[in-house]
């Protein structure tokens, strides 16, 4: 019976702090002409590494900036949750996703 307690007593402090872990970054998917890949993009901070010419598809679940340029610049985008998708392929140099809803 000690055992019992004790042992949900450590459930229960693995599950909350398991909880209260600030989640950091998001999962960004791309789909170009020659397929499609996941990127780990940090929340509230510009992600820089993308630079694709012809993006079909972008796959956020945070509200995101997508933007032409590199270094979050150019023509941008503010993009809410879920797929967006183009016939006509659209240049995607950086995304910022914001951790909370921007407006």
């Amino acid at each position: 019976m000690y055992g019992l307690k004790q042992l949900s007593l450590l459930s229960f402090l693995l599950v909350s702090a398991y909880a209260t872990k600030e989640i950091k970054h998001t999962t960004v998917g791309i789909e170009t002409e020659g397929g499609s890949r996941g990127i780990q993009a940090p929340l509230d901070d510009c992600y820089e590494d993308i630079d694709e010419e012809e993006v079909f598809t972008v796959s956020i679940r945070k509200h995101c900036h997508v933007f032409t340029g590199i270094g979050c610049t150019g023509r941008n985008t503010l993009l809410g949750p879920g797929d967006h998708s183009s016939k006509d392929p659209v240049p995607v140099g950086a995304i910022y996703c914001h951790s909370t809803r921007p407006y």
